[in-house]
Formats: C-alpha cells, sequence, structure tokens
C-alpha cells in the first residue's frame, strides 16, 4: 500500500511540474515582443490586437473571427510583408497589456509599432455594437488600420 502511495505521489508530482514547465513556456512565448523591422527599413508596423477576456462567448469569438477575416481577406499582404502584426490577447492574463490600453472589457486596438513599442494606438470599443453588421464592422476597423498604414508609407 505504501508502495502505491509513494507512486501516486511522484506521478502527480511529475504531472505538476510538466503543467507548469508548459504554462511557463506558454507565457514566455505569449510576452515576446515583435521587433520585426518593417520592409520599409523604418522599424514600424501597424498591430491589430484582439484583446479578451479568459472566459469567451459566442460574441467574443464572433468579435475575434471577423477581424481575423477582415485582416485575411483585405491585409494579407501588408501581413505577409510584416507591414502588419496580429495579436491575441488575453487581457486578464496580460496584465501590462491591460494597463497599456486601458482595456476593462473586449475590444480591438489598432497600434502603431516601432521597434516592438507601442507608440500610437486606437482603442475600438464599439465592435460589440457593429457585429450586426459586417460591412459596418470592417469599416470601424479599417478606418485607423488605413489611417496608420498611410503614416507608415509616408515614412
Amino acid at each position: 500500500m505504501e508502495r502505491w502511495k509513494r507512486m501516486i505521489t511522484h506521478a502527480l508530482l511529475a504531472f505538476v511540474l510538466i503543467s507548469v514547465g508548459f504554462a511557463l513556456g506558454k507565457h514566455a512565448a505569449k510576452s515576446k515582443s515583435n521587433d520585426t523591422v518593417s520592409p520599409n527599413g523604418s522599424g514600424e508596423q501597424v498591430a491589430v490586437y484582439y484583446l479578451h477576456p479568459t472566459f469567451r462567448c459566442d460574441t467574443c469569438n464572433t468579435i475575434e473571427k471577423m477581424t481575423r477575416d477582415l485582416l485575411k481577406n483585405y491585409y494579407s499582404e501588408e501581413l505577409a510583408k510584416g507591414y502588419m502584426v496580429w495579436f491575441l490577447e488575453d487581457f486578464q492574463e496580460n496584465e501590462v497589456l491591460a494597463e497599456k490600453f486601458e482595456v476593462a472589457a473586449n475590444c480591438v486596438v489598432v497600434a502603431i509599432l516601432k521597434n516592438g513599442q507601442v507608440t500610437e494606438y486606437v482603442r475600438l470599443d464599439q465592435v460589440w455594437t457593429k457585429i450586426e453588421d459586417p460591412v459596418e464592422f470592417n469599416r470601424y476597423i479599417q478606418e485607423p488600420i488605413q489611417g496608420f498604414l498611410s503614416k507608415l508609407e509616408g515614412a
């Protein structure tokens, strides 16, 4: 009986250590900044963040899908060339980002990154009210993206 207790204890300890290792690895991968130099040589990129809480409802997932589809359909070239980057972040886990963007609920943030650091951003809180009208949703997100892209092109 004592032998089984030791085996179970060792198995549980191994499971906990492996779980902690995976969690730390996942956190380290998420926290790496994207400091890619864009093709225009300026080190600037347009970043699109979808910030969500840990628990996500169907509407949260719809906002993510619609934003991701918009980027894929209209900005695939900018993404491929490095002018634009996409981030999916849990603002409850990434408190630094939540504070930086003053986030309290799901939203899309469009920002300019210079050498991986946010220099300017627009927080789009009204994505919730626009999901019923995909054309309006896309226009709402594209407006700041286009504005920031034009700033990069003018550099």
